[in-house]
């Protein structure tokens, strides 16, 4: 039997996960509410909506989802959708949010996103972006969680798991990427959206506040268009 989305995240009896994922959701709303001014908002990749629900609580109807595989909602009458196309005819948005999605983005999936967002982007908008850290102390908690939910081993070799938890070193991607964060690296993320021409600064590592990737799960990203303004002026 699957187990419903919220509850391997937001509700996970885990009460470590159910910390970490509260504390995501958390401050990703604060930092959409710094960026966003007075515009709309698309969460891509918004999963069950919980960061729609939570930041429509507090400015009503300023974000949309766009979620093509999971079915799950937080709450009814979320509004998510299912087509690109819908998204694209209600922009221009001010801010285009992509979180906990980039590790299960490949390159040519990741360029697509990058392009949608040139499209539906106002001109002084921008991209927030979280994602996970898999490697580091966290790597332990993580996979500690994942194995007790999923009833199985980790799926990593001794040596990799060693190298990955304690020294930072990525281990090989899973095979598939879209049920895995096996070897997801952030840092090698954050070189191939800087070599798409976005400029990319680096908002904050969570949920511990000690300033580094090391020893936290989360991390959070600033896109902006400077580079690519830039290059269709040259």
């Amino acid at each position: 039997m699957s187990i419903p989305y919220d509850k391997q995240t937001v509700d996970s009896p885990n009460p470590l996960a159910r910390y970490a994922h509260r504390s995501r959701i958390n401050k990703s709303v604060q930092l959409a509410l710094s960026k966003l001014n007075h515009g709309k908002v698309l969460d891509y990749g918004c999963g069950s909506g919980v960061f729609i629900q939570a930041l429509n609580s507090l400015r009503s109807d300023c974000a949309v989802g766009y979620e093509p595989f999971m079915t799950d909602r937080t709450g009814q009458a979320l509004p998510i959708y299912s087509e690109i196309e819908d998204i694209e005819s209600m922009g221009p948005f001010s801010l285009v949010t992509l979180f906990e999605t980039i590790e299960h983005l490949s390159d040519e999936e990741t360029t697509r996103f990058l392009g949608t967002c040139q499209k539906v982007l106002s001109a002084a908008g921008g991209v927030l972006m979280s994602g996970p850290i898999e490697i580091g102390p966290a790597l332990l908690a993580k996979e500690f969680n994942r194995s007790i939910r999923q009833l199985a081993l980790p799926d990593y070799g001794i040596a990799e798991f060693v190298k990955a938890s304690l020294f930072g070193v990525a281990a090989g991607r899973a095979n598939n990427i879209k049920t895995s964060h096996k070897g997801f690296d952030f840092r090698r993320a954050v070189d191939f959206i800087r070599k798409s021409g976005w400029a990319v600064d680096v908002l904050h590592f969570g949920p511990l506040p000690i300033g580094t990737w090391y020893g936290n799960s989360q991390f959070y990203l600033w896109l902006s268009r400077g580079q690519l303004t830039a290059a269709r002026r040259s």
